[in-house]
This record gives C-alpha cells, sequence and structure tokens, in this order.
C-alpha cells in the first residue's frame, strides 16, 4: 500500500499536462469516426441479410410444398396416441 501512496504522491506533485484541455475532444471524434468505419462496414452485411432473407421468403412460397394430412385435434378420439385410455395402458 506504501507503493501506491508514493505512486500517487509522484503523480499529484507533476505538473497538469497540456494536452488535457483537448482530451474530451479528441475522444469525442475518436468515438465519431469509430460510429462511422462501422456503419459503413455494417451497411452491406446487413443489405446481403436482408436480400438473403427475401429470397428465402420468396422462395418458400414459389417451391411447391407437399400436402399435408390434418391430425385429429381431440385428444379424446379413439385413434389418436393422447387417448387416456392409450396413456394409462403402458402403466404398471
Amino acid at each position: 500500500m506504501d507503493d501506491l501512496d508514493r505512486a500517487l504522491h509522484q503523480l499529484r506533485s507533476l505538473p497538469v499536462p497540456t494536452t488535457l484541455a483537448a482530451l474530451e475532444n479528441g475522444v469525442l471524434l475518436r468515438i465519431d469516426a469509430e460510429r462511422s468505419a462501422s456503419a459503413i462496414t455494417a451497411a452491406p452485411a446487413l443489405c446481403l441479410a436482408a436480400v438473403l432473407a427475401l429470397g428465402i421468403g420468396v422462395g418458400a412460397v414459389i417451391l411447391p410444398g407437399g400436402s399435408a394430412q390434418a391430425a385429429q385435434a381431440s385428444p379424446f378420439a379413439a385413434g389418436t396416441n393422447l387417448a387416456p385410455s392409450t396413456l394409462l395402458a403402458n402403466i404398471g
């Protein structure tokens, strides 16, 4: 702990850097540059994802799908696997 106190005391005795006044402006300019750079690189990826999603959606509508038979919705119908009699048959 003495080393930390000694280092902080030495830091306090140093003069304030002259570039400290321009630090905030520099940070904000750097943040703005990073945002614009990421926007430039993200735009093509987003466009590609949108075109791909649109292509998959249109392809799913255009291509014919197989016909499906609807199953009975009632669990109490005689032929279903969820009828109470079939659920209780396997106990024991």
